[in-house]
């Protein structure tokens, strides 16, 4: 699952890094095209604005010559018309000068002496256009140069002067500065790259902005764009310069209503000049956020690694636990069986050591009364470890139970070994059962004395700890808050790897076949776990080990004091019934209680106790029953009896007493919960309490 979950994140980044490049990548495309149809755009409305502008300026000096037109022949126009044109030329800028030639080449009329052409140009252009009616009434001749110095480029619009009868009488001719044209072209900004051309249907250059004096008078012309401006009126398109030798991006416009073409232009570099900035910007972009992208995917992917991680511990702790609970169902189900038939023993053997006393039988009777106090251990601690869990839920003086647990190990130290305790936590509490914090201290120990056979140092501490984040330890997870940590720490061989990984199985031992049990570390771990703790191990080989139980600590409680034992509070006749399904242990405690003072009435079936009940509800003082039998469990049978006599006390007896079992006890309205097996003082006073 793991490797699974990995490699699909690693995909999905894949995926989202491809993503994010590929949407670059269209973004770039598009902002692309996008800036082309934006040039393309601005070139076709500056050429179609300068394309009018010109018009106009061309169709104000063509409507003063076609009114001097009228004026008849040249000698007559000259005459007529010349004042006229003098006064429309402070209107028209463009034009240098309006001349009138004669039908034989003379200028017979100008309103100025500056401007004039040359009379082999003027013979040429005349004979071949207006002379021979090839003109078609207005004629714009090619661009020369003229003026005083000969370097001002000009061209000529001009029209025929009709004689009498229609013969041809001389022509009308304005002289215009490409200058003019030129500073209006140049108030337009088409930036680095950018370029304006007037010129001729026919791709002769009228002028240019910026000036190329080579492209003067060349012409230019493309056949494919002639026919298209011809037929649209424009055109707009990728052409190749051959004034600049390099891809441009033109839009050519006619001047209406004449064989002017107005055209401008950006070369392909300044065109996508915008663009490229625009595509560093995404480039910078898309490698910002796939980096982004990429360290945000390591992230999770170093993140999901560590809940993977940590998911499989607490997968095994749970599977650990698990197989600990139906171990100890199956120990405790046994041990519980097992711990009636010794009852039986040590309280009958009990009598019989009595009875014995001072025959040499009686010595056969201690071996057997030895041998059952051993049986009584290992029962107590099996039903200890099938308890895990079930222990009281109380606030427990810590100090106090490490400080008795030292104690008692104190007094059979070996001489070779040296106890050292830093107990230093003072009244703080955890919430639990002071005999199980007992046992985890004391079997921590007694591993830690076992591992240093030839002596060493057995170092026991405790203080308190505040967590301020999640921890996972080598048995367990911490979460924020106040700990009690008690260590306990030996200088013994270490612990093996092998053995490090199954040391709290249930039954898992390293000793001799009868010098262990294998529940001593599995009790620790269900226990600790019980108080929502956890358990840290740390061994080096020849170094010794360490054992760290981390308690949730639950504000403080005061130390509790022990009391001297009394002398047995006796019976005084009260009547009790008695009643467990084990028929040995109803006649040991009938003999029990005889002795106590009591009148017992003994029952091996709790359906027949509850019957002779009902037939006599008042006969009875107490009743003393067992938790578990046949028919009829000890807490259903005295609900039934609180049914007919609520106010009758009882006492209820389990081999597997719990809080659980207390807590539904109590429900009911029992008074005690007595552990087996039964023990003479406890039975006593719990009998003086439940009849007080």
């Amino acid at each position: 699952m793991k490797i699974t979950l990995g490699r699909g994140l690693v995909a999905l980044g894949g995926v989202l890094v491809v993503i994010n490049v590929a949407s670059a990548i269209w973004d770039v495309r598009i902002d692309r095209d996008r800036t082309e149809s934006r040039a393309r755009r601005d070139l076709s409305n500056i050429s179609g604005l300068l394309a009018e502008q010109t018009a106009a300026v061309l169709e104000a000096v063509d409507l003063v010559l076609r009114d001097a037109a009228r004026g008849g022949p040249a000698a007559k126009a000259a005459a007529v018309i010349m004042p006229r044109l003098r006064d429309e030329m402070t209107h028209i800028p463009q034009v240098a000068a309006f001349l009138v030639v004669d039908a034989d080449g003379r200028i017979v009329g100008r309103t100025n002496e500056t401007p004039s052409i040359r009379s082999d140009y003027a013979e040429r252009w005349f004979s071949t256009a207006h002379r021979d009616g090839r003109a078609g009434g207005l004629l714009l001749s090619e661009p020369y140069q003229g003026g005083p110095d000969g370097k001002k480029w000009r061209f000529v619009m001009s029209r025929r002067l009709d004689a009498p009868g229609g013969a041809f009488g001389g022509i009308i001719a304005a002289v215009m500065e490409t200058e003019n044209f030129d500073r209006l072209y140049r108030t337009i900004d088409l930036g680095e790259g950018g370029f304006i051309n007037l010129s001729t249907r026919d791709g002769i250059i009228i002028t240019r902005v910026p000036d190329a004096p080579e492209a003067r008078k060349r012409r230019f012309h493309n056949p494919k764009v002639s026919v298209a401006v011809e037929r649209e009126g424009r055109f707009t398109g990728w052409l190749l310069s051959k004034i600049m030798n390099q891809t441009v991006l033109e839009s050519i416009v006619s001047v209406r209503g004449f064989p002017l073409d107005v055209l401008a232009g950006s070369t392909e570099y300044a065109v996508f000049a915008p663009w490229r900035s625009e595509a560093w910007r995404i480039a910078l972009r898309t490698l910002l956020t796939s980096a982004a992208m990429l360290v945000l995917i390591a992230l999770a992917a170093w993140g999901l690694a560590r809940r993977e991680r940590e998911r499989e511990e607490m997968q095994r702790q749970l599977q650990q636990a698990a197989k600990m609970e139906a171990i100890g169902r199956l120990a405790g189900g046994i041990a519980h069986d097992f711990n009636n038939i010794l009852g039986a023993i040590l309280g009958y053997g009990e009598m019989a050591q009595k009875n014995l006393e001072g025959r040499a039988v009686r010595r056969h009777v201690d071996q057997v009364m030895q041998a059952g106090a051993r049986g009584k251990g290992l029962v107590e601690r099996i039903l200890a470890f099938s308890r895990s869990g079930l222990g009281e839920r109380v606030p427990v003086h810590v100090q106090s139970v490490v400080e008795e647990t030292l104690e008692i190990l104190a007094a059979s130290l070996l001489p070779q070994v040296r106890l050292e305790k830093r107990l230093d936590v003072g009244d703080t509490a955890v919430v639990g059962d002071a005999t199980q914090l007992h046992q985890v201290a004391m079997n921590l120990c007694t591993n830690a004395l076992q591992a240093m056979e030839h002596g060493g140092v057995l170092t026991v501490a405790l203080d308190r700890v505040a967590v301020a984040e999640r921890r996972l330890l080598s048995h367990g997870t911490l979460l924020p808050g106040p700990y009690v940590r008690l260590s306990v720490s030996d200088t013994g061989s270490g612990i093996p790897p092998a053995v490090l990984e199954r040391m709290f199985d249930p039954f898992f031992t390293t000793k001799g076949v009868g010098d262990g049990t294998g529940l001593g570390l599995s009790l620790v771990h269900g226990i600790v776990a019980d108080f929502g703790g956890a358990i840290d191990v740390k061994t080096q080989a020849g170094a010794g080990t360490t054992f760290t139980v981390w308690l949730p600590a639950s504000g403080e409680t005061p130390r509790i004091l022990a009391e001297p034992a009394g002398d047995l509070p006796l019976g005084e006749g009260e009547a009790v019934m008695i009643v467990d399904d084990e028929r040995s242990l109803v006649a040991l405690a009938e003999e029990t209680l005889a002795e106590l003072g009591y009148e017992p009435a003994g029952f091996d079936s709790s359906v027949a106790a509850l019957q002779a009940f009902r037939a006599d509800p008042q006969r009875f003082d107490l009743v003393l029953t067992d938790e578990t039998m046949p028919d009829m469990s000890g807490v259903d049978l005295a609900r039934e009896i609180r049914r007919v006599r609520p106010e009758l006390p009882i006492v209820l007896m389990s081999g597997y007493s719990g809080a659980q079992l207390t807590e539904r006890a109590r429900a009911t309205g029992v008074a005690e919960v007595l552990r087996k097996p039964l023990v003479r003082r406890d039975i006593a006073e719990a009998l003086a309490r439940a009849l007080q």
